[in-house]
């Protein structure tokens, strides 16, 4: 097992990070998508970065069109120095989500939305 620190303040300790990321293959199919934007291209960086997160959304808009359920997650583990050797990430790359495809057993936990209201402006 790898030793693992997380980034911020306040994340699991090293035990607790690594039964975390024994969580990316839990699901029946976990797919990491990865960010590996080509400098001085004509497409700039930005826009490449925003590709890889339309490959996140198009993958969780086709396995709901399958009829299976899908969550699109990053956490602490995907920004952590200490994980990307144990993700396989080059220099340059970033991950740009995990995508858990699978069959709920249960609905989802709903979690803290914001108030629309007091975050939107209309003109």
């Amino acid at each position: 097992m790898h030793s693992l620190k997380p980034l911020a303040e306040g994340q699991p300790d090293p035990v607790k990070a690594a039964t975390v990321l024994a969580k990316l293959a839990n699901p029946p199919v976990t797919v990491m998508v990865v960010s590996a934007p080509i400098t001085d291209h004509k497409v700039p960086v930005w826009e490449q970065q925003l590709s890889a997160g339309a490959v996140c959304m198009n993958l969780e808009h086709a396995a709901d069109a399958m009829g299976f359920s899908a969550s699109w997650i990053t956490d602490w583990y995907a920004y952590d120095p200490a994980t990307r050797p144990l993700l396989g990430l080059a220099d340059g790359e970033q991950v740009a989500g995990f995508i858990h495809i699978g069959t709920l057993t249960e609905g989802p936990s709903e979690r803290p939305r914001p108030d629309m209201a007091s975050i939107v402006s209309r003109l």
